[in-house]
């Protein structure tokens, strides 16, 4: 009793997190995605040296214009994901940006790249929905299933998109869109 007891708080709470994204407003400032990251590694550092994860960061990150806050949400979302979905006896992620230096826009597009477990393209499209998991709640640390619904809808209110690239048992790399200043790094 006491497990669904908690596991229907942990339902709400996320339901209530999901609602808030949406009703907040944003505090949209520039902001260096190099601290925002190094400060969701922070957070994430127990289960990171738990779990023994290569950290892979190839080049310096952009500066954007976000809500850092929510933001470092999105990161840590991605990261957290990404550990807990790796059986690999060696696990790394890579985290970084691509960006076009001659498009017109000033967009940027970061990535959280792993070699875990990897998921199945039929379901790209459901795991944005909130609840929605793909193993049974006691596999992979359990969780709710809204943490990737709540990342997309913060990314989407930045005025970007989020996507993934994947394949079974080789890895999964999630993609999210935000607007910097270009030849800030």
């Amino acid at each position: 009793m006491v497990y669904l007891t908690k596991r229907l708080e942990d339902f709400i709470n996320d339901l209530l997190k999901f609602s808030r994204v949406g009703r907040v407003s944003l505090s949209l400032t520039e902001t260096e995605i190099d601290e925002v990251v190094k400060d969701a590694l922070t957070i994430l550092k127990p289960l990171l040296e738990k779990e023994h994860v290569d950290i892979r960061i190839p080049r310096s990150l952009p500066t954007v214009k976000c809500d850092n806050h929510q933001i470092e949400e999105v990161w840590q979302n991605l990261i957290s994901n990404a550990v807990k979905y790796n059986n690999k006896t060696d696990k790394w992620i890579e985290i970084g940006y691509n960006n076009d230096e001659s498009a017109s826009t000033n967009n940027y597009t970061f990535y959280v790249r792993d070699n875990g477990i990897g998921i199945d393209k039929k379901f790209f499209t459901s795991i944005f929905t909130i609840f929605k998991r793909l193993h049974a709640r006691d596999m992979f640390g359990g969780g709710t299933g809204a943490g990737l619904t709540i990342v997309k809808k913060i990314v989407e209110r930045h005025g970007g998109r989020i996507w993934l690239e994947s394949m079974p048992a080789e890895g999964t790399t999630f993609y999210f869109t935000l607007q910097g200043e270009k030849n800030v790094h």
